[in-house]
């Protein structure tokens, strides 16, 4: 990624309504409001993302700006891993795969591939926990890096679907992976608005096995109300707050662990 490029310019439409509203916010929040206009590319990319995704994202233009600002100033969105944009906070990174080492899942789920760095990332340590473990990763759009498709563990590991994370056709491909699988984990990553949020808690919920979990990622605001609402009706899970150890965390309440069947 050139450095002259501003960093939101190369964000999915996902990661520009969602990870930055809670990764950044509290950068965004302090700072000084930005007079200048939107630039013309983040009024094209709201209008192309309320015209597929709906306008539940709850950002104003002031607040895109505030986000797209901090964005730049966010060491987060600087992370790579083996040389891949990877947007991760290390701190929940690090309890995945606390968790990964607990649960020993035969799949992972994962919601919102992006560059693809954290699948890697999610398959190289699950070599290491269980062998014979795969992933499936799922996006909107195929923006993996080149030397993330060419991996050898990607390759042997992880397989990707294109397409919505929502949509029934994915949601069944993704289900027949889970079939057979003992121990099955979720991870959710992409659109984190509420409506989003809460039809992917629907949707995979019934895979997780008992013990596993479902991870919530960039809870603030749309995706801890979904949560909230799914906790209340949804007896067989509950939010393992022990998980949230470190105060940087962007799974507030979002490390959901079933607990029965």
């Amino acid at each position: 990624m050139k450095s002259s490029v501003p960093i939101y310019r190369r964000l999915t439409l996902a990661l520009l309504f969602a990870s930055a509203l809670s990764l950044a916010a509290s950068i965004a929040l302090a700072a000084e409001p930005d007079q200048r206009a939107l630039d013309p590319e983040v009024l094209k990319d709201v209008a192309t993302y309320e015209k597929a995704m709906g306008t539940d994202h709850g950002l104003t233009p002031d607040k895109i700006r505030k986000f797209a600002n901090a964005m730049n100033e966010s060491p987060v969105f600087k992370n790579k891993f083996l040389g891949i944009w990877t947007v991760q906070t290390p701190s929940d990174a690090w309890i995945i795969m606390e968790i990964m080492h607990e649960v020993k899942p035969d799949l992972i789920i994962e919601a919102g591939t992006f560059h693809g760095g954290s699948s890697a990332l999610w398959a190289i340590i699950l070599e290491h926990i269980n062998p014979d473990g795969r992933i499936v990763t799922i996006d909107i759009e195929d923006q993996r890096e080149r030397k993330a498709k060419e991996l050898p563990i990607v390759k042997e590991k992880v397989d990707f679907l294109l397409g919505s994370s929502t949509d029934p056709k994915v949601v069944a491909q993704a289900r027949k992976h889970a079939e057979g699988k003992k121990r099955v984990l979720v991870l959710l990553d992409s659109l984190h608005s509420k409506k989003h949020v809460a039809a992917e808690l629907e949707a995979y919920a019934p895979m997780v096995s008992v013990g596993s979990y479902i991870i919530v990622q960039d809870t603030p605001l749309g995706p801890k109300a979904a949560i909230d609402d799914f906790l209340e009706t949804n007896k067989s899970y509950i939010a393992d707050r022990k998980r949230e150890r470190y105060p940087d965390t962007n799974s507030v309440r979002g490390y959901i662990k079933r607990i029965k069947p």
